[in-house]
């Protein structure tokens, strides 16, 4: 792959991976509010529980995603032989571990960048929505009463 296609190649998966992700949240966000419906609004251990476990579903959910999606175009792009080698990659990448203990060939190295800023992205949407949740639920921890 050359330069120019790594990079539009994986500012494109970038792009696709970020709306996902957003989508997931976003449609997430009803249903977390019909949870705390149904549960009247009650600030119980077990509600509390409930609905932060909810959005930390949603969060691993999104995030499996992206990891899979990278997995499959390493496969599709030829940078590895097998999934487990595509996905171990993957997930150490995206996640900015990055071990170091598996080097791409040249051609793949700067679209396989794009995976670690996928990653950082979207743990910090994640981040964000999962503070979201935190503040609706403790609402006065923030001086504001609902």
């Amino acid at each position: 792959m050359t330069t120019a296609a790594e990079i539009a190649f994986g500012s494109l998966l970038l792009v696709i991976c970020a709306i996902v992700h957003v989508g997931i949240v976003t449609a997430a966000i009803p249903v977390i509010i019909r949870v705390a419906s149904a549960l009247h609004g009650a600030r119980t251990a077990l509600s509390v529980l409930l609905l932060l476990s909810l959005g930390v579903i949603v969060i691993l959910f999104a995030h499996t995603i992206q990891v899979w999606s990278w997995a499959f175009v390493f496969l599709l792009i030829n940078a590895f032989d097998v999934f487990a080698d595509a996905f171990y990659f993957a997930m150490a990448t995206y996640t900015t571990v990055g071990y170091g203990d598996v080097i791409l060939e040249p051609g793949t190295r700067i679209f396989a960048t794009f995976a670690a800023v996928t990653g950082f992205l979207t743990f910090g949407i994640s981040t964000a929505f999962l503070m979201t949740v935190i503040s609706a639920l403790f609402p006065k921890i923030h001086g504001h009463d609902t």
